[in-house]
Order: C-alpha cells, then sequence, then structure tokens
C-alpha cells in the first residue's frame, strides 16, 4: 500500500514533468522559470523516491 509519502513523490514528479513540458512547449531558450522548476521537481521526486523508506 502507498505511504502519504510516495503519493507526494509521484504528485511532485508528476508536476515537474508538466512544466518541463510547458517549459519546452516554446522552445527551450530563452530558459523559463517553469523549465528551471520542473526540472528540480523532477530531481527532488527522483531523490525522494530512492531514500524513501
Amino acid at each position: 500500500m502507498w505511504t502519504v509519502r510516495r503519493i507526494i513523490t509521484v504528485v511532485t514528479g508528476g508536476v515537474g514533468v508538466l512544466l518541463i513540458a510547458r517549459g519546452v512547449w516554446g522552445g527551450v531558450w530563452p530558459l523559463s522559470i517553469q523549465l528551471i522548476a520542473g526540472i528540480f521537481l523532477v530531481i527532488l521526486a527522483a531523490l525522494r523516491w530512492r531514500y524513501i523508506k
């Protein structure tokens, strides 16, 4: 059964992916805040997923 931490991690990763998609929509350059925030959220979700006990 999934715990609240895993659910929050999956939601964080999903929002990150959506922000990356939105940031890339108009082109990668110039870097947008959405793209940077999306990358940060995906990295954060990956680290949380790896170290959840």
